[in-house]
């Protein structure tokens, strides 16, 4: 990862022009790098600003706004400052606003025009279908994410480019298509196309449709043609990292859970949180496990199924919490499940009911996701590009 450039006199009134007092823009005159806690925790905490926006008060200087945004959430876990839930969105949405966003729609806006940088369309699709909502027409309703334009290189560091291969690896199929990188995944839960949506967002020409599959049933598919500097995902696709840069491995690590890993809580009395990743290939568990042990974590492989499918366990309250602690994953619902579990160090009645409340919301949410897809295929309409 590059170093950053350390601000000569940052200053948020660019970020923020709202920022309110002087006490305020004094503070911010005085912010040192590495930053410290109590700036971390007023600027993301207080002032509820994003992690890029942060970035940007630091003056933080990068090829890539992702990698200073990257760098902010590193420094946020080392300072035990817990991230806010990127699925929160999914919870959080209001019937006063989808009230409004029906009205917009009704008026003419796209999804993605009143999803914004607030949420996603498939989410702003999925509140509007669950209301009863009409749609436009059959395109708007396969949810097109963003019309054609030039494709753009990957600028991503190490870490970006481990995270995509591991999550490569274990859920996207990659190929070439012309002379560009296609990167294709399907799933019936929203969070993964949001997911592969926010990695690929103004890279390529992007499309999600509706799709049947015998294997899952109805189901939708996310569709990204992307520059050939992204070739690295064919190419690399079956090899994990040769380094071991210790944020590299949780990078590819992550990128595998997001895309094949599970969180679940054993039924008990006890907390009991576990943890595992799935995989057919052998060697690919193996080289998980000895990383796993490398880092200090205890684990153990399952019998293979009837698919031949094998697991690696992590059983351990203790581990099972400090692994989510360092693994930066990014899959919205697993963000939520892991923010849950950390949070809370004993098995109580606020836990339950919060962990069994997300399950009901993912649920819901992919159920409603599935049943999307079935109205609009059902309803013959056909797939296009806009």
């Amino acid at each position: 990862m590059l170093s950053p450039v350390p601000p000569v006199e940052p200053s948020i009134s660019s970020v923020r022009p709202d920022a309110g007092s002087q006490s305020d823009l004094r503070h911010e005159e005085e912010l040192v790098w590495p930053p410290l806690t109590e700036d971390l925790k007023r600027l993301y905490i207080d002032q509820k600003l994003s992690a890029s926006k942060i970035a940007k008060v630091y003056g933080l200087s990068y090829a890539s706004p992702k990698s200073a945004e990257s760098t902010i959430l590193n420094h946020l876990k080392r300072n035990g400052i817990a991230r806010r839930n990127p699925a929160a969105h999914v919870r959080k949405v209001s019937d006063s606003m989808v009230d409004d966003w029906i009205v917009r729609y009704q008026k003419g806006e796209s999804l993605k025009q009143i999803a914004g940088t607030s949420v996603s369309p498939v989410t702003v699709f999925n509140h509007l279908h669950k209301r009863g909502l009409v749609l436009r027409d059959k395109v708007e309703a396969q949810i097109v994410a963003v019309k054609e334009f030039d494709r753009l290189p990957f600028d991503g560091d190490e870490i970006q480019r481990a995270y995509l291969l591991g999550l490569a690896r274990g859920d996207f199929g990659v190929s070439w298509h012309g002379r560009a990188i296609r990167v294709k995944t399907s799933s019936t839960h929203p969070a993964m196309i949001e997911l592969a949506l926010s990695l690929f967002a103004g890279k390529g020409a992007t499309r999600v449709y509706p799709r049947f599959s015998k294997l899952a049933g109805f189901e939708w598919t996310f569709e990204v043609d992307l520059d050939r500097s992204f070739a690295f995902l064919l190419h690399e696709k079956k090899k994990p990292p040769t380094g071991d840069a210790k944020e590299t491995v949780l990078a590819y690590l992550a990128g595998l859970f997001d895309a094949e890993g599970s969180l679940w809580i054993w039924d008990g009395r006890a907390f009991a949180p576990r943890l595992s990743f799935t995989n057919k290939d052998l060697t690919m568990l193996g080289w998980i496990e000895t990383q796993l042990s490398r880092l200090g974590f205890q684990c153990s492989r399952s019998l293979p199924d009837a698919r031949g499918v094998c697991k690696t366990n992590l059983w351990r309250k203790a581990e099972v919490v400090a692994l989510l602690e360092i693994l930066p994953i990014r899959h919205p619902e697993k963000v939520a499940k892991a923010r849950l579990v950390i949070g809370k160090g004993q098995r109580i009645p606020e836990f339950d009911a919060e962990w069994y409340a997300l399950l009901d919301t993912i649920e819901s949410e992919r159920a409603a996701f599935i049943e999307a897809a079935r109205g609009i295929l059902c309803s013959g309409s056909s797939r296009r590009n806009v």
